[in-house]
């Protein structure tokens, strides 16, 4: 909780129990001490107004998010989590003009998320999980908030950063054929099924009386 604190308020130093909690570079500085394997490109780390985003890939499977609602952790996401893994795919899809897979590009994904929302709206009372539509009363809807401020500065970044550019597509395609080939041998692996019970001498096929 308190590397969190400090990862959110760049600059603030927490001195506890002899030890010193202090972020210089935000979200980036959490995704680095989170990731325990080298990234596959430098993070890529975004910040606005009311909004903080970082970004890379492993070398592992999965997705693996923190997420962060006016300081608060939201370990179970919500819809700002939400938001944030439905434009991350639009957007490499549109800058790459590829009609790629959502597992594709999202797999081994490791980001971390943090807005700021008025009159958050939680759906426990931990306050795990983001239920809030809009970012406030008067303001955007959570998703056009993210896909706005998205589409503008990770195309941007992807543009300005064509070594990256190249990395993360060079990832997502290595996803692609991954799961294709598991795929092809799903498959083979079902059809010798079939066949070698269709063959299997001890039994006889219903179909033939």
């Amino acid at each position: 909780m308190l590397w969190n604190y400090a990862y959110l308020n760049r600059g603030l130093v927490i001195n506890f129990n002899g030890e010193k909690y202090e972020s210089k570079n935000g979200l980036r500085d959490l995704l680095e001490r989170n990731i325990d394997e080298e990234p596959l490109y430098p993070i890529i780390h975004l910040e606005g107004e009311d909004i903080e985003i970082a970004i890379t890939h492993t070398q592992s499977y999965g997705e693996d998010y923190y997420s962060f609602v006016n300081g608060q952790y939201t370990p179970q996401g919500g819809t700002h989590q939400a938001a944030f893994r439905e434009t991350v795919v639009k957007v490499i899809r549109d800058h790459y003009n590829k009609n790629f897979e959502a597992q594709d590009v999202r797999t081994s994904i490791t980001a971390a998320v943090s807005v700021k929302v008025m009159e958050p709206v939680f759906e426990s009372q931990t306050k795990t999980k983001l239920g809030s539509q809009d970012v406030g009363p008067d303001g955007p809807s959570m998703r056009s908030f993210v896909n706005d401020f998205m589409t503008r500065e990770l195309d941007n970044f992807l543009h300005k950063n064509q070594e990256i550019a190249d990395r993360l597509l060079k990832k997502i395609l290595q996803s692609e054929r991954e799961r294709k080939e598991m795929a092809g041998v799903k498959k083979l692996a079902k059809e010798r099924a079939k066949k070698a019970n269709l063959h299997n001498k001890k039994l006889r096929d219903c179909k033939v009386h």
